[in-house]
């Protein structure tokens, strides 16, 4: 860290693999600025059970900021920002140095910030902002603690290969009506396609890994075949569920960020077939920088 540079700050925020992005993005900034790294987590998870902070569960770098080091990304009420553009008397706290995320596509700028404090608030949602350093975050999101007996099991089938993850990410896209209008899932033909793709590229004695948060639907709909292993017991440590995904030899991912996560993760030593949805957002454009073009889409 160079002596008196300013630090890069992060709003934190969303399921484990939103806050995945966010933190490498930042820390490839830090990285390059010699600067310090401070994660702002404000209030965002004190009530959904499904929202947890989860980096702490790996060796990343960098402290939790403070209020007072947020500055403007502490969160300012929609209804107040409504307010502010009409009501010359309603002030929303500006902070020159906040860069927020415009949209989702790559922005190439953030690569050039340099020798000057930043905060961030975004998703940003790109390999390109952290890929240079990309043996620096891989081994970054490697777990704090090792895994248990159970998935020691898992993993060493894995390792025996081939294998292949299949992720579905179903939960609020399919019961929330704003998330399922929104995102979508990925349909049973959607898998099914992938694992014929996989089986002729990887062989017939490929070992397909089911991971879920509907396991129910996941053996209804026979998702990766009879002989699936459906990995179903990790739901309150995902961390461990990326454990073992990112050792699969091949992935088939759903339009979701943890599952992105599972497949780059892996990318990073050996030659892996990754399977994407060409379609990764259905009621907006701009998601098209997320998918890396050496992974195939479907669908």
């Amino acid at each position: 860290m160079s002596k008196g540079a300013h630090p890069i700050v992060a709003a934190i925020g969303g399921g484990l693999g939103n806050q995945m992005f966010q933190y490498a993005t930042a820390r490839r900034l830090a990285h390059v600025n010699g600067a310090e790294l401070l994660l702002y987590l404000g209030k965002r998870y004190g009530g959904k059970p499904y929202r947890v902070y989860g980096l702490n569960r790996f060796h990343i770098t960098g402290r939790i900021a403070t209020d007072a080091e947020a500055g403007g990304l502490r969160r300012v009420s929609r209804t107040r920002r409504r307010l502010a553009k009409v009501l010359p008397w309603v002030a929303v706290p500006e902070d020159a140095e906040l860069i927020r995320e415009e949209n989702l596509r790559f922005n190439e700028a953030i690569l050039s910030l340099r020798e000057r404090g930043v905060k961030l608030s975004g998703a940003w949602q790109c390999e390109r902002y952290f890929e240079d350093i990309g043996d620096i975050i891989r081994k970054e999101f490697t777990l704090r603690e090792p895994l248990d007996a159970r998935n020691r099991e898992v993993l060493a089938r894995i390792e025996a290969g081939p294998s292949a993850f299949f992720h579905v990410r179903r939960g609020d896209y399919v019961t929330d009506p704003v998330d399922s209008k929104k995102f979508g899932t990925c349909p049973p033909d959607y898998y099914y396609e992938a694992a014929q793709i996989l089986r002729e590229k990887a062989g017939s004695d490929l070992q397909i890994f089911v991971f879920s948060d509907d396991p129910a639907w996941v053996r209804e709909m026979q998702i990766g075949g009879a002989g699936a292993g459906i990995i179903d017991w990790n739901s309150d440590r995902p961390e461990r569920d990326l454990a073992l995904m990112r050792r699969c030899q091949h992935a088939v991912i759903a339009n979701s960020s943890f599952s992105w996560w599972g497949a780059w993760l892996g990318d990073g030593s050996r030659e892996r077939i990754v399977i994407a949805p060409r379609v990764w957002l259905r009621s907006r454009t701009g998601y098209e920088d997320i998918v890396p073009k050496r992974w195939l889409k479907l669908g």
